[in-house]
């Protein structure tokens, strides 16, 4: 017996050296995870890496677009000139221009070697009858294509110069309902579409003829990417499908659908072959498709990843999604699996014991007002001092023109009414979303709340 005992001493300390070997690893986890970068106050929608892979662009709920040095993610500049909230943002093929698109359905050009002066000024493309949701250049860079929830793709001409793009545009038309992403051929001359028919659409350009579906999906076409020269189409839905199939016949050579959860973005890296994948609930899904081996699937926030991009290095990738900030995790150090559902509580969605009147504060204003008389900027006016303020009133905001016009005095009848009966109701042609509380004791709660916690 006296003689096991020096062996299993031996073992003892080996386990606990495992043990707390394994827990350090663990525990340092998440401090060297990921990195957070913050430059917006809303939202971030859509993520958009310039030709040269210097820069990147991040387009928000805030409004504005959010100009990034791709090597140290250091904010170069920010871009105001838009109505409503951004969904998307792309570079021209050669970077001399960029264009960024909105719920305000206009297209706004900017010239990139003007970003850094601070007083730039974008040409204005106006035309669709709804949100922009999606645009690309053509591989020669004499078009810009627009998807719209209007059902049309815009066409602008860019060739003649960017002033005569607007007088020139044309609109398809076939769509059955919203369109939600365009790519070109490789050749210009050709356009592919998807949308909410469940269809990825097949046009040509000479005559804007509709010449075939590749993919008829029976659900939502959410995003797509296609590479002709592999011949090869991914795209993800609505039903939560992430598919790749060969252009050729159509052959399944890569199928993910084991969650009903709407897919939102997708980023495919040509030179690497890597191509993610984000839904509705967090979930990133990266893979190689040059042997189709999953490389990442994992929970990368709490909530819809709107945006995927992957980083020049090839090392790492950038996400954004229902968040002030963008998030870059590293793609091969760092094994994701062991985090569930990383990342603090969002002001929206408090995790600690909150009265009634601020849970709805949170859910319902936060991610477009902030209370503070200097907060970050929001989607919309800060509701310091808002009670006894006659709407449109708060100075260094750019309000609606039907809001300044409006003679509302914000006090607790008028806020109880406004989400009583909707804002497209009480203050009409205003940029705030409609949203209405039907239960009165909400309303009566947040209103509470909102006059002790905007005074000074």
């Amino acid at each position: 017996m006296s003689s096991n005992l020096p062996v299993l001493a031996t073992d003892r300390l080996k386990i606990i050296w495992f043990l707390l070997l394994f827990y350090t690893v663990i525990i340092s986890i998440p401090a060297v995870a990921f990195d957070r970068f913050t430059a917006h106050g809303g939202p971030v929608r859509d993520l958009a890496l310039s030709p040269d892979g210097r820069y990147f662009v991040s387009a928000s709920f805030d409004y504005s677009a959010v100009l990034w040095s791709s090597d140290d993610v250091s904010e170069m500049a920010t871009l105001y000139g838009h109505e409503a909230a951004l969904n998307t943002s792309r570079f021209s093929p050669k970077g001399e221009w960029l264009a960024t698109a909105g719920d305000d359905g206009l297209v706004l050009v900017w010239p990139t070697n003007e970003l850094h002066s601070g007083n730039v000024i974008p040409v204005v493309l106006r035309g669709h009858k709804g949100k922009v949701v999606h645009l690309a250049f053509s591989p020669d860079g004499q078009t810009l294509a627009s998807a719209s929830w209007d059902g049309t793709i815009g066409i602008w001409p860019m060739g003649s110069g960017l002033k005569n793009a607007e007088g020139r545009r044309r609109f398809i038309k076939g769509n059955d309902g919203p369109v939600n992403a365009v790519q070109f051929s490789d050749d210009s001359k050709y356009l592919y579409s998807a949308g909410y028919d469940g269809q990825i659409r097949y046009w040509q350009l000479e005559n804007d003829e509709y010449l075939r579906s590749i993919v008829d999906n029976g659900w939502s076409v959410s995003v797509f990417a296609v590479d002709e020269a592999r011949g090869i189409l991914a795209f993800g839905s609505s039903d939560g499908v992430m598919k790749v199939i060969q252009l050729s016949d159509r052959k399944e050579l890569l199928y993910i659908g084991e969650e009903r959860v709407p897919v939102l973005s997708i980023d495919y890296d040509k030179k690497s072959g890597l191509l993610g994948f984000g839904n509705a609930k967090g979930r990133v899904l990266l893979t190689d498709t040059n042997d189709w081996s999953v490389i990442r699937d994992f929970h990368a926030a709490n909530g819809p990843i709107w945006s995927l991009l992957v980083m020049p290095d090839r090392q790492s990738l950038m996400v954004a999604g229902l968040d002030d900030f963008i998030t870059r995790w590293p793609i091969y150090e760092f094994p994701p699996e062991f985090l569930d559902k990383p990342g603090p509580a969002r002001r929206f969605h408090p995790k600690q014991e909150i009265s009634n009147g601020e849970s709805q504060f949170a859910r319902k204003c936060s991610v477009c007002h902030t209370l503070m008389a200097d907060g970050k900027r929001r989607a919309g006016p800060s509701l310091f001092g808002v009670f006894g303020r006659e709407a449109g009133g708060l100075e260094g905001y750019s309000y609606s023109l039907a809001l300044e016009q409006s003679n509302i005095i914000w006090s607790a009848a008028t806020i109880n009414r406004l989400f009583k009966e909707g804002p497209d109701k009480v203050t009409p042609g205003t940029k705030m979303p409609i949203q209405r509380m039907k239960n009165a004791k909400d309303r009566e709660d947040l209103v509470s709340f909102l006059q002790s916690a905007t005074q000074d």
